[in-house]
């Protein structure tokens, strides 16, 4: 089956729905999309597989990847596969370095599996869900840098490496200082339910409600002046336009007076009420902001790397980069765990079956207040 790949919950049986290899081929021959990344027979579990199921898993792996590559599709990403056993990770790099042979060589025109591969994608949702049932000695994230080394480490260095689901800056950085470079915006749109990430805030929390400065610390809204220092965010948050000719739909309506530049930016307070009010508008202003802002982290990244890349000490002056990065930033492990019981709150007391959990509640005499503030009303909730 078909699933997010930042997803970690178990699929229930009536939630699944089998797509085959040719049913998956085809749908890309037709999308003709730029990038594809190959299916993986990884078992997805919360214990590990036994040593024939997973071995299993490697062949059916590489048998697709051939499949996929029969398409002649430009632009193939091959998920490392293994889990968490080092000797199956490498097992399956041998397997793509290993010699064609017969039809299977005729029909690919390649040397190799490898040959035919633009890169290889390190996919955390499986490993992190065998972490959470046995939780390894050391840092996480330092355990899936490992294991991607022990994967990667046969393989050409030429092509490029891409990382799914990040969840913070600072796996980010790790993962750049073991040497993979590419990643997805799974950070900054993961946390737009509640976290503007540039300067780490819940805006759940009612500290927001009657905050009417901007989102940003660190950049400054287009129609702002007061900090020329400051980079201006481009996002719809902070640097919002609207349009001069707006559709009039009756008499009554009358056309804004023309007004040159942007708006002035919108507040904590603002996006703090569309959270609590469950509008949509929410996740969309706080995506605009964190991407723009994740945009800003890798140019940043970039243009260090760019800089110092002819010195003798650039791997030690980067590394000292991300240890002043790691001391200033705390990570936004715990700020996350909240936003998600907030939104949790938000969602019993303003989403889908709010009315008929009312009328349940007073008819077990514990009523449910509905406020601005359902964290306040629902002690029950348990992060």
């Amino acid at each position: 089956s078909l699933r997010n790949w930042n997803d970690e919950r178990d699929i229930t049986p009536n939630g699944k729905d089998i797509v085959t290899p040719s049913a998956y081929n085809s749908d890309i021959s037709s999308i003709r999309t730029d990038m594809v990344v190959a299916r993986s027979g990884t078992p997805f579990g919360s214990t590990c597989p036994s040593e024939e199921r997973l071995v299993k898993s490697l062949e059916r792996s590489l048998r697709w990847l051939g499949q996929i590559l029969r398409i002649n599709h430009a632009n193939v990403f091959v998920p490392i596969a293994g889990l968490l056993d080092d000797v199956a990770r490498d097992d399956f790099a041998t397997g793509l370095l290993e010699a064609l042979e017969g039809s299977e060589a005729r029909k690919l025109g390649f040397h190799s599996l490898n040959d035919g591969v633009a890169g290889y994608s390190l996919d955390p949702g499986p490993l992190k869900r065998l972490q959470q049932a046995s939780p390894p000695e050391s840092d996480p994230t330092s355990q899936l840098v490992d294991l991607a080394q022990t994967s990667l480490r046969p393989l050409p260095e030429g092509k490029p490496r891409l990382v799914t689901g990040c969840e913070s800056p600072h796996d980010i950085l790790q993962f750049i200082q073991s040497g993979l470079d590419l990643f997805d915006s799974h950070f900054a749109q993961h946390g737009p339910d509640a976290v503007a990430v540039d300067i780490g805030l819940n805006l759940y929390d009612v500290e927001h409600d009657t905050v009417f400065e901007r989102l940003a610390e660190s950049l400054r809204g287009g129609a702002e002046e007061d900090d020329a220092s400051l980079t201006v965010c481009p996002c719809i948050a902070c640097t919002p336009k609207f349009s001069s000719t707006p559709i009039l739909h009756s008499s009554l309506d009358e056309a804004p007076a023309d007004e040159e530049g942007p708006a002035p930016p919108l507040t904590r307070g603002y996006i703090h009420h569309l959270l609590h009010t469950h509008e949509m508008t929410a996740h969309v202003l706080l995506a605009a902001h964190n991407l723009s802002v994740l945009s800003d982290f890798f140019a940043d990244i970039r243009a260090f790397l760019a800089e110092v890349s002819s010195a003798p000490d650039a791997e030690e002056r980067f590394n000292e980069e991300i240890r002043k990065f790691e001391q200033q930033y705390k990570r936004p492990d715990e700020l996350m765990r909240k936003a998600k019981v907030n939104w949790e709150e938000v969602n019993l007391a303003r989403g889908k079956g709010r009315l008929a959990r009312e009328k349940a509640a007073k008819a077990t005499e514990n009523p449910v207040e509905v406020t601005q503030h359902p964290e306040r009303v629902l002690p029950d909730v348990v992060p």
